[in-house]
């Protein structure tokens, strides 16, 4: 038996004759070479410590198998007691080299994962492949077969041999373009040991010195290796597949192996063959269960629970997709108008019934391949890539009607007929032409899809502000995106720091000149920009969701200036605008009555501004908004009448107190008969009401005198004064001869002022 013992002279078997004791203690050398020179290079490695600690283990493995073996045969052991200790030894061996290069490769994980899948798809294989071999050893040789003290450990060796080149081979596809042989060379050492190791076990050929040199190349691979320069390795995507299709292979083999070994009454080859299978079959039912789940997670988190649709995630893949493959999208934003209101007067449940029912709505409108999904709340998009052949600015037109057409139509919830309308906004995105200098070749396509959801986002809230519909996006005037996000971002600053300001115009009474009143007009103290005008922020507010915040600091700023002015004895009314939103808030009445309360201001001293197409958006909450603020004790005044439709025709059912001419009318007085008509019947009308009369935009004298020869109250304009900040409107009411007016008629009729009015 000694003579035919086999020693474990390479990390997986390589055979020679014990009793060549000056050729193993050389090769002991050299394997103990080899760990110091893996010692020297754990000294300064940065970041391959798991790797070379591995390495450095399955070498000691060697050596503790090589003297196992000759301890074991000194002692005159039995062959099984051999047999077991080199198969330990080569299991053991494969076991940390396996799990050295696995972590290798890595280095995301910090070199301390290593996936249950390849680990028992690891060991199944081996155990399989070496079932196999012993199978078609026995159906080669007539029913020998390996032989339990000689063969079998050098097969064990082989298959695990193959093992770790196929990992290797799998995870460092691209080591060479990176610069670092290393990979290679251990594969190239591992497969000659092989390759020897085949020779000698499975064919009669005898031991020759060659032999010798095939035990030297996996150490001498480590110690080249461990002499080389570290490579940093990319962080490459796992593959997922790998783990999978060796468990399936493993199956594969597995089973006709254990049916041949069963026909050839091999009862311990089936039997390991077949847990190796049960094992790899027992992982892959885990795997599939997983697998269900995280479809199931993926699905949810790509899809919207309440509608089915996809979400946002959803669409920007599918928006990089469609850039990535260079075709034309056109991207089209849908904000529903009465959403909010729906949800405030019937309900939440009413509010999903109304989403579920767009969503239906919009999926009908769909070509092949384009998708529809919500973004959030209320607020949908359709994606619609398009073929090279077709416009995608005539699809972008079509879809932009279509959806304005769809959502126009009523909704049905609770017995209640809702019309919902939507604004709409559409951006195209057209691949550019090739060109060496086309910047937009190098942009990120993720990046790409987010500009172009923020164009048709743009557009949309274009449309929202012209009171809905459809508007496509056009970058010259939709171009500022950047900045516009930028000004909103200052305006939250300017709300929590108080940078607003206001400036106040004065009204004075028609026939006299004397000053009755001022309306605030809010500015915006910029630290960067300067004093802004409302123009430059209004909107902003309203379309961000600003203008609650907004109209509360105005009354607030309002009411503090009126207490200031109360205690210097400088006692007016004060004017305020109203946002249509605040029409719809029923605390705010509360708010109001609680501000003037807390500094001493009558009620009857505040104005409080509202349009007439405010009032008509939802008019029994505006209705009830407005007498619960005259109840309190402030007046109500319709600005800009005469910009509504049918405004005479409604004016006897609003609840108001005041009526503010249109700047369009006073500026056409003088040079239109019809419009002079139209303001005279309005007066008359409004006095008739028990209502009194501002005209705005009053710049001249003749204009001044038509008005009060048409009957009107109250004058505001620049031929009076500007805006002006708090205390210059405390000095310019104090002028003296500001005051006393005369009004003369002209020679033609037409009513003129005195020269104090100058």
């Amino acid at each position: 038996m000694a003579s035919a013992l086999v020693v474990v002279v390479s990390p997986f078997a390589v055979p020679g004759p014990v009793g060549a004791s000056g050729a193993a203690i050389g090769y002991l050398a050299l394997v103990v070479t080899a760990g110091l020179a893996i010692q020297r290079r754990l000294r300064r490695t940065q970041t391959e410590h798991q790797l070379w600690r591995g390495l450095r283990a399955s070498l000691w493995a060697v050596v503790a198998g090589v003297l196992g073996v000759w301890a074991a045969t000194a002692k005159a052991l039995p062959e099984a007691v051999i047999t077991a200790v080199l198969c330990a030894a080569v299991m053991a061996m494969m076991a940390l080299t396996y799990l050295a290069v696995i972590r290798w490769t890595r280095p995301a994980l910090g070199g301390r994962g290593v996936d249950p899948d390849h680990v028992v798809g690891t060991l199944c294989a081996v155990v399989v492949m070496t079932a196999g071999v012993q199978v078609l050893s026995h159906l080669l040789s007539g029913g020998s077969g390996l032989g339990f003290g000689t063969e079998l450990p050098g097969v064990v060796a082989i298959c695990a041999n193959l093992v770790v080149i196929g990992v290797l081979a799998a995870t460092n596809r691209g080591s060479l373009r990176r610069g670092d042989p290393r990979p290679l060379l251990m594969g190239t050492a591992l497969f000659v040991v092989a390759a020897g190791t085949a020779v000698l076990v499975l064919t009669p050929i005898p031991l020759t010195p060659w032999a010798l040199l095939v035990r030297l190349a996996w150490p001498l691979a480590l110690v080249v290796c461990a002499g080389l320069p570290e490579v940093p390795r990319a962080h490459e995507r796992q593959d997922v597949v790998i783990s999978s299709v060796t468990g399936y292979a493993v199956l594969a083999v597995s089973l006709p192996v254990v049916a041949v070994a069963l026909l050839q009454h091999m009862p311990w080859v089936a039997a390991v063959a077949g847990l190796a299978a049960l094992a790899c079959g027992g992982r892959l039912l885990l795997d599939v269960r997983e697998l269900r789940q995280l479809v199931a997670n993926r699905r949810s988190s790509f899809t919207d629970e309440l509608t089915g649709l996809p979400n946002r995630r959803a669409v920007t893949a599918l928006l990089v997709q469609a850039l990535v493959q260079q075709r034309p999208v056109v991207v089209a934003v849908i904000d529903l108008t009465r959403f909010k209101e729906v949800n405030d007067s019937l309900g939440h449940a009413a509010g999903d019934v109304l989403l579920r029912t767009v969503a239906a709505r919009l999926s009908g409108l769909l070509q092949p391949g384009e998708v529809v999904a919500r973004l959030g709340g209320d607020e949908f998009v359709v994606v619609a890539p398009c073929d090279p052949d077709a416009s995608p600015v005539v699809r972008a037109a079509v879809l932009g009607a279509a959806v304005v057409t769809c959502l126009d139509a009523p909704v049905q919830l609770s017995a209640v007929s809702v019309l919902v309308g939507a604004s709409t906004g559409t951006a195209v995105w057209l691949p550019p032409s090739p060109s060496p200098t086309s910047a937009e070749d190098d942009d990120d396509p993720s990046e790409l899809a987010a500009r172009l959801l923020r164009a048709a986002d743009t557009a949309m809230y274009d449309a929202k502000r012209s009171g809905g519909g459809w508007t496509a996006h056009d970058p010259a005037r939709h171009g500022d995106t950047a900045g516009q996000l930028e000004r909103v971002a200052d305006l939250r600053v300017a709300l929590a720091q108080r940078q607003l300001v206001l400036h106040h115009q004065p009204q004075v009474a028609a026939t006299t000149g004397e000053p009755v009143g001022v309306e605030a007009l809010v500015r915006w103290q910029h630290p960067a920009l300067g004093l802004l005008g409302p123009a430059a922020f209004l909107d902003l507010a309203e379309t961000h969701g600003l203008m609650g915040l907004l109209t509360e600091e105005v009354l607030r700023l309002g009411v503090e200036q009126q207490a200031v002015w109360r205690r210097a004895g400088l006692v007016t009314r004060m004017s305020v605008n109203l946002p249509a939103s605040a029409l719809r808030d029923v605390d705010l009445p509360r708010r109001v009555a609680e501000l003037l309360a807390a500094h001493g201001v009558p009620a009857s001293d505040l104005v409080l501004e509202v349009t007439e197409s405010a009032l008509l958006r939802d008019p029994e909450r505006s209705s009830a908004v407005v007498q619960a603020l005259r109840a309190a004790g402030a007046r109500v005044s319709i600005d800009d009448f005469g910009t509504g439709y049918s405004s005479l025709a409604r004016l006897r059912g609003l609840p108001v107190d005041e009526l503010k001419l249109d700047a369009s009318f006073t500026h056409g007085l003088l040079d239109d008969e019809r419009a002079r008509t139209i303001v005279g019947s309005t007066v008359s009308l409004a006095h008739a009401l028990g209502l009194s009369v501002v005209a705005e935009g009053v710049e001249d004298p003749d204009t001044l005198a038509c008005l009060v020869a048409l009957g009107c109250d109250e004058i505001q304009g620049y031929l009076f004064a500007r805006p002006m900040p708090a205390d210059q409107l405390a000095v310019w009411w104090g002028a003296p001869g500001r005051a006393a007016a005369e009004v003369q008629p002209s020679p033609q009729g037409v009513m003129t002022p005195g020269r104090s009015w100058k």
